[in-house]
């Protein structure tokens, strides 16, 4: 049920934004009083995330993580550049537990893992 409301609080929200009547700050900072007075402020981060998504997927946008296990190269970069999109949200993230190789995630799901974790993880 809360996996629900969670899906239609977001919903909301990202109509909100989308529609221009208030500014982004003012939809959240009001949409968080909603959440506290109905039991699910604790579910903020993953409505705000959820409302995120469909904001940018409106607009034709989406959120790109480019995650490796050291900072990118410039090879690895023009690679990454093809993958982007003019108005796309562009992350890079480093983690050592990667090994090597990089990871890309669009939208919050896992598109693209060529990382050696992965590699290994798949060999045992």
């Amino acid at each position: 049920m809360k996996k629900n409301k969670v899906k239609i609080y977001a919903k909301t929200l990202a109509e909100e934004i989308l529609s221009g009547k208030v500014k982004t700050k003012e939809a959240i900072d009001n949409f968080v009083k909603v959440l506290a007075t109905s039991g699910l402020l604790g579910k903020y981060k993953e409505v705000l995330e959820m409302a995120e998504n469909i904001v940018l997927s409106k607009q034709g946008k989406r959120k790109i993580v480019f995650e490796t296990a050291r900072k990118i190269t410039s090879s690895q970069k023009k690679v990454l550049d093809g993958v982007i999109k003019q108005g796309d949200i562009v992350t890079e993230k480093i983690n050592p537990d990667l090994i090597a190789g990089v990871k890309i995630i669009i939208n919050d799901s896992k598109q693209f893992d060529a990382s050696m974790q992965s590699k290994l993880r798949d060999i045992f």
